[in-house]
């Protein structure tokens, strides 16, 4: 999920977490030439941002299937229960973009287990993933967002979709990615339990890849 995304604004950027940095640290450069400094890292993030792999494995959906899409409403209002995965999946990147990190607690389980490739280690547990996402909305600024794709749904309520992330509507070059999620029934609720993030490479080695 990652972009130094520069931001047009007259502060600078608050201090975050180095998983944040990173995160945002994979991308384009905005109209603010600036750097953001985070608080559990000294170094500064490199305009450019980071080279992350290119590809993961789906580990958490060999051979589920059939998969179908979902066209769900993305304006309907992320207060409402998820009665499906596609509804927590809709729901969870509009209170990204709404910044409702008390919706976001909602709709993600206790014990969720989060493997995003541009990290070494997971997100383990509700605490440590939102205090991520806390961050992550803060530097996201109020001109970032992400848009989605449709939501496709396989079995035991998995789902997956493609996003990228767009500045006042205007997509983000290198910032492409799809996630892929499992979710749980809790009461008549739908929760998100865990989550794999595939997010694109700014470097596209192309043929050179394959070898001489």
């Amino acid at each position: 999920m990652a972009a130094v995304v520069n931001f047009s604004s007259q502060t600078p950027c608050p201090r975050f977490s180095s998983r944040a940095e990173a995160w945002l640290a994979h991308g384009p450069s905005l109209p603010y030439k600036g750097t953001c400094h985070f608080k559990n890292n000294s170094k500064i993030v490199p305009q450019h941002g980071l080279y992350v792999r290119r590809q993961a494995e789906s580990r958490m959906f060999r051979g589920r299937i059939p998969v179908r899409a979902t066209f769900s409403n993305r304006n309907s209002s992320s207060g409402s229960s998820s009665t499906s995965s596609s509804d927590a999946i809709n729901r969870f990147y509009t209170c990204i973009n709404e910044k409702n990190l008390k919706q976001l607690r909602e709709i993600i389980s206790d014990d969720c287990y989060v493997e995003d490739c541009s990290f070494p280690q997971p997100f383990q547990g509700k605490m440590e993933f939102m205090q991520f996402l806390e961050q992550l909305t803060a530097c996201m600024g109020q001109n970032v967002k992400f848009t989605i794709g449709p939501v496709c749904e396989g079995d035991e309520l998995a789902a997956g979709v493609k996003w990228h992330l767009e500045w006042k509507k205007k997509q983000i070059p290198f910032t492409r990615g799809c996630s892929f999620f499992e979710c749980s029934k809790q009461g008549e609720r739908i929760i998100i339990m865990k989550a794999q993030v595939v997010i694109e490479s700014p470097f596209k080695p192309g043929g050179f890849a394959l070898g001489s």
